[in-house]
């Protein structure tokens, strides 16, 4: 990965990053800001002290925040916040792009976020009010505004300097959505056909007619396995009129599937997931605690039950001891077998091979497979 001046840093130097980060100062902070990238910087500070931490953002200057800001986390991004200006914090929350920002006060507290949103320009406070209003995990939730149209009826001419006007604040001009004058979507454009087409050529003529889009209150997941299924760079998103109102890219795309992914892999392990956004050093040992008891708990009722049961048992037990010999074998493949069931369900509904309706086909698949597999181990 390449840092903001050329600079490469590879995975096995996060370590040396992490002992430069321990013993920085403010001054080596903004140097280290223009030699290394933000997601580095990023994964060093998840594995430094929790004080140490808090003590590089509380030091951060206002640039070098908003250099870092997309990749920390919201209670990071709010520690380095505290201990700056209101002109600063004005200048590091007008960095971020809506989206972004939007991710960022969802995160907050809700009675920490006017004091955020009073910071913010008009027109950036009215868009992120209005992407407030939709879920934080809906597609509407993770969408940017910033996306590039043009109405069906401009030559490419006209297109041009209408997308030269807003060039700055569009995210991504690879691909650009012709829309009618009620901007519904008609099809999409690509920069270089502009590019290389004569001024007076009709949009029409260039346009495609995919209409691929997703509503605003649909799944976030839906919407990254959209990007992947369709091989879209990005997924326009549509308000209840079929309106264009933004865009879900494909990094975003990325960093969802990554977020469904762990939440998965934790249901699977019985562990809650209100604490996914933040890195494992960074949660503490109670929220620990909170997150995983519950099904300890359970588990060790269920272990009970089977000491119950075998107590029942007792005097079979005593008669043929030799049963005993089978049960850290039963004990094994019960637990083997239920892993693997789990891994198996939890990757196919990551990939929306499975829904809702098919829960009792999973349930005689998987107890097929169980007995199966119980057969042929007894039978050995």
């Amino acid at each position: 990965m390449e840092g903001p001046e050329g600079h490469s840093h590879r995975d096995g130097e996060i370590d040396d990053l992490i002992d430069v980060l321990e013993v920085a100062s403010a001054s080596d902070l903004i140097t280290l800001s223009s030699q290394v990238h933000p997601g580095d910087i990023e994964q060093a500070l998840d594995r430094v002290s929790d004080a140490r931490r808090i003590d590089i953002l509380r030091n951060l200057p206002a640039a070098v925040l908003s250099e870092w800001a997309d990749y920390l986390s919201p209670g990071d991004v709010e520690v380095g916040l505290d201990h700056l200006t209101e002109s600063e914090q004005r200048e590091v929350l007008d960095s971020f792009s809506d989206d972004e920002l939007v991710d960022f006060l969802q995160e907050l507290e809700v009675d920490h976020r006017p004091r955020f949103t009073e910071l913010l320009d008009d027109q950036k406070r009215e868009v992120s009010e209005a992407l407030l209003c939709y879920p934080e995990e809906t597609a509407g939730g993770r969408m940017t505004t910033a996306c590039a149209s043009v109405e069906v009826g401009l030559t490419v001419k006209q297109a041009l300097d209408q997308l030269r006007d807003s060039s700055r604040a569009t995210e991504l001009l690879s691909r650009i959505f012709v829309t009618d004058q009620h901007k519904r979507i008609l099809g999409k454009l690509r920069l270089r056909d502009l590019a290389f087409s004569t001024w007076d050529t009709p949009i029409s003529e260039l346009m495609d007619d995919d209409r691929t889009s997703i509503s605003a209150l649909a799944d976030q997941e839906e919407a990254a396995q959209m990007i992947a299924r369709y091989d879209l760079m990005v997924l326009p998103v549509v308000d209840q009129e079929d309106r264009l109102i933004g865009i879900i890219t494909h990094d975003d795309a990325l960093e969802i599937l990554e977020e469904e992914s762990t939440e998965d892999i934790e249901r699977g392990a019985g562990i809650g997931s209100d604490s996914a956004d933040l890195a494992y050093l960074q949660i503490p040992v109670l929220r620990h605690l909170k997150r995983r008891f519950g099904w300890v708990l359970v588990l060790a009722f269920l272990a009970l039950s089977s000491g119950w049961v075998l107590h029942a048992y007792e005097d079979v037990l005593t008669s043929y001891y030799i049963l005993a010999i089978y049960l850290p074998m039963v004990v094994a493949a019960g637990g083997n077998t239920g892993g693997q069931a789990a891994t198996m369900v939890i990757r196919a509904m990551s990939l929306g091979e499975l829904g809702r309706g098919e829960f009792w086909r999973v349930v005689w698949k998987e107890g097929r497979v169980g007995l199966f597999a119980g057969r042929a181990i007894g039978d050995l």
